[in-house]
């Protein structure tokens, strides 16, 4: 379980200062699908940088069942979204220079898993995702929705206990886009995954089990659809 108390954070100081968030408090729940739905500049993207720990809130608590990870310092923060989490965004994020499977494999071989079981669990997670026949391809040899196909295996790999995506389907097409959340909701599924969505679609916002809408800095709404 997430619970977040008071979240706030501030950008600048004095009369130049920009809230992007304001108080937030929130719980999430062990296996919950969240969809987190607002406009432009709301504050959702800011919202998911902060409860991931990509970026740092200006006052606030967060914890991971019970661990105060707001407190923790950057060296194990970095060891804890490693191990717990995966991520998700907008732009895929892969690595140009390695191919599919060796972008999968990354992220156990920065766990310190040896090369033949990374390499096998990759295998595994890219049959999975249905692009066992490209494991050797670089990801400008992939189509936009395979390539975050690969991004969804790299996110998997470990079993991360939640799954952060920064609209996962912004850059696809609306078919390519609803098979990428329905593999996230079959994941989910399967593996009981808390899968936290930021999202302008309201399409993918009517899948979730609860809908946060954000609107400058602010809670508008939690509801379902």
């Amino acid at each position: 379980m997430i619970k977040v108390k008071n979240l706030w954070k501030i950008y600048g100081e004095g009369e130049g200062a920009v809230q992007a968030l304001k108080g937030i408090n929130i719980t999430i729940e062990h296996g919950e699908f969240l969809a987190i739905l607002g406009p432009s500049g709301s504050g959702k993207t800011t919202l998911l940088n902060c409860l991931s720990g990509i970026d740092a809130p200006t006052r606030g608590e967060i914890f991971f069942n019970g661990v105060a990870f707001h407190s923790m310092s950057e060296e194990k923060k970095t060891q804890f979204r490693a191990k717990y989490m995966g991520f998700i965004f907008q732009f895929f994020n892969l690595v140009p220079v390695l191919t599919a499977i060796e972008n999968v494999e990354l992220p156990l071989k920065i766990l310190g898993v040896k090369h033949t079981e990374a390499r096998n669990r990759a295998l595994e997670m890219l049959k999975k995702v249905g692009l066992s026949d490209k494991i050797n391809r670089f990801p400008s040899q992939l189509s936009g929705g395979e390539q975050q196909r690969v991004a969804i295996a790299r996110a998997i790999i470990h079993n991360p206990d939640i799954i952060w995506a920064d609209e996962p389907t912004g850059n696809l097409d609306s078919e390519t886009g609803l098979g990428i959340i329905e593999l996230l909701e079959r994941i989910r599924n399967e593996h009981g995954t808390t899968l936290v969505i930021v999202t302008h679609d309201e399409r993918i916002a009517k899948r979730a089990d609860r809908v946060l809408t954000i609107r400058d800095g602010k809670i508008l709404s939690f509801s379902t659809f």
